[in-house]
């Protein structure tokens, strides 16, 4: 297994750079895995470290390397890769993660960890968010890290929210294999969302919405929901058995938002990382919009997300199938 770590040596956050360093550790430790530390330099950018460089240094390409290698000497992990700058000349946080997901196909990377600053508001809308980049343009899985995550020691309990569907069983099979590296439990998790067109509504009579082909009221489909729904659980958690996988299942049917939701499951199960269907149908549709975003800034623990391009590349070589990631 190859992991890329993308890394910004040059922002003054120690604390994320440390918090990555842990979900690195722990990947090594299970997969003996190759981690190659990658920081992105644009041709132009002015660099300013806190301490003096050698009056021989002539370019920002060999600050950039030199002050990288003295960070990471301070974690001093023996597995690293050497790392590599990676010099572009984008001037957009979007052409700045295109040249990092290129960079990472090429070498043929399982996965990239990534930190984020959580960033709201205007801070965001001036500062832009490269995380948020990546996720449109990486064909590989990302494994990101923010500001109020946890210190990474163990990876026990996975929250997995899921619509059951397509795309979600590949994925399932992803998670499966995690928990085995891991010795961990898998918690489904499956919110059931409210119907959106009110057919029929009266003072007098309960209102009732086209369901299947059927005029049912809301308590009646959330309860078919729940009946149907918790059927694909309890199969899935035969699947994860027979995988030697303990699992279980959360069905959620309060309508509260899809982000708080997950934030709230993150918190009642203590789950130590987060994984996340970028692109289905159903309640999958929604994560790459401002939910996922939202559970990204603002959970406890690493998310692990699955890209949208990651399923367009995996569409364009159906034809020629691969084994699965292997994490």
């Amino acid at each position: 297994m190859k992991i890329i770590w993308a890394l910004d040596a040059f922002e003054d956050n120690k604390e994320l750079n440390n918090k990555m360093v842990q979900c690195l550790v722990q990947l090594q430790l299970a997969n003996q895995a190759e981690i190659e530390p990658v920081y992105l330099l644009r041709e132009n950018e002015l660099i300013l470290p806190t301490y003096e460089l050698p009056l021989w240094v002539a370019d920002n390409s060999e600050a950039a390397e030199l002050i990288l290698q003295e960070i990471l000497n301070e974690y001093n992990l023996s597995f690293l890769s050497k790392p590599r700058i990676l010099s572009h000349n984008a001037q957009s946080q979007a052409g700045a993660a295109e040249v990092l997901s290129d960079y990472a196909l090429e070498a043929g990377a399982d996965l990239i960890v990534v930190g984020t600053h959580a960033r709201h508001g205007l801070q965001r809308m001036l500062m832009g968010s490269f995380t948020d980049a990546l996720l449109a343009e990486s064909p590989i899985p990302l494994l990101i890290v923010n500001n109020q995550t946890h210190h990474v020691t163990e990876l026990k309990s996975i929250l997995f929210p899921t619509d059951f569907g397509n795309h979600a069983k590949e994925n399932f099979r992803q998670v499966l294999n995690l928990a085995k590296r891991f010795d961990a439990e898998i918690v489904l998790f499956h919110i059931i969302s409210r119907p959106m067109e009110n057919i029929f509504a009266l003072d007098t009579h309960p209102a009732t919405y086209s369901y299947e082909g059927r005029m049912l009221t809301i308590e009646q489909i959330v309860e078919h929901e729940l009946d149907h729904q918790t059927n694909k659980a309890q199969m899935w958690i035969q699947w994860a058995a027979n995988e030697g996988v303990r699992a279980h299942y959360h069905i959620d049917a309060s309508f509260k938002p899809i982000d708080d939701l997950i934030i709230s499951a993150l918190r009642h199960h203590n789950a130590d990382l987060v994984m996340l269907e970028a692109h289905s149908t159903g309640m999958s549709a929604f994560f790459l919009g401002s939910a996922t975003r939202n559970v990204i800034r603002r959970a406890s623990c690493p998310v692990f997300v699955f890209p949208r391009e990651f399923y367009n590349r995996q569409a364009e070589i159906a034809q020629h199938p691969i084994a699965p990631v292997d994490l």
